[in-house]
């Protein structure tokens, strides 16, 4: 009985809501209080620097520097927020986890149910993040590299004089040789013809006409003759066929959003010293 009513939805959202209720009254008292200080010593941000050179083989630049102590700052601060709030109690995962619970909460808060004109909107200001690639249809002659190393240049020369006076209904495999993927593409986008290709022959590909044959494209593979007979435009899909995706992206911006207010407001409780590295801090001792 009592396990069924723990998984009650209502008693979890009620008991959420309390946490939640106690959490920001427990902030509003802790905002007319002196800030707490968080000091960053030397020897801390040299730690933080060693742990970087040991994932990525270098040190860090400035900019990545300031970006680890403002994490651990930001740790910091969700930390003891958060054990000030009782959220570690019972746990026996430490400060990570308590940190995690207080990004957890903000998510919690900012999720609620888009509207429609909400959605729209956020559509029309991250278009590019929506919008469908061009689709293209297309056939193509294939000269390998393998095959013909000494005569490529050659044959390619006669195949261009003999695909200049034909249609797209040729005979790939007579004129030239087997592809692995093979002589025909139906409706594929340029970032598959990318991976297919490689990025010099998608670029020339987005220039070409419809109707007749171009080329040679180069590839590491070899020269392409391509036939395009079809290209689709692409465009910004209208909301109600990518309203899931558009939907997600939303719920993430907000997540980010109240997570990014809750710790500025957090922070701005606390006093926050970051001791210069050793060397700098003896150099300026010693003017």
């Amino acid at each position: 009985m009592i396990v069924r009513l723990l998984r009650e939805p209502l008693l979890q959202f009620l008991a959420l809501g309390a946490v939640l209720f106690a959490l920001y009254g427990f902030a509003g008292k802790r905002g007319v209080e002196v800030p707490e200080k968080i000091v960053v010593s030397a020897s801390q941000a040299a730690s933080l620097g060693d742990g970087f050179v040991r994932t990525w083989r270098r040190p860090p630049n400035e900019q990545e520097l300031q970006s680890l102590i403002e994490d651990y700052i930001r740790d910091e601060i969700l930390y003891r927020e958060g054990r000030a709030a009782g959220l570690d109690r019972d746990d026996v995962i430490i400060r990570r986890r308590v940190r995690q619970k207080m990004e957890f909460l903000a998510d919690e808060m900012s999720t609620p149910e888009p509207s429609d004109a909400q959605l729209a909107a956020y559509l029309a200001s991250n278009t590019e993040r929506f919008r469908a690639e061009d689709r293209l249809t297309f056939r193509q002659v294939f000269l390998s590299i393998t095959r013909r190393a000494d005569t490529i240049e050659s044959d390619s020369k006669q195949l261009a004089g003999i695909l200049a006076r034909a249609d797209g209904a040729v005979d790939a495999t007579a004129l030239g040789d087997a592809f692995l993927l093979g002589e025909e593409f139906r409706d594929v986008s340029p970032s598959k013809v990318t991976s297919i290709f490689g990025e010099g022959v998608a670029k020339q590909l987005s220039g070409t006409e419809t109707g007749r044959w171009q080329g040679p494209f180069a590839s590491g593979f070899g020269q392409h003759f391509i036939f395009v007979s079809e290209r689709v435009p692409g465009g910004l899909p209208p909301l109600d066929v990518i309203r899931p995706a558009v939907q997600r992206e939303w719920a993430n911006a907000r997540r980010m959003e109240a997570g990014q207010k809750l710790y500025a407001s957090l922070r701005g409780r606390y006093e926050i010293v970051i001791e210069p590295p050793q060397d700098k801090a003896a150099k300026a001792a010693s003017r």
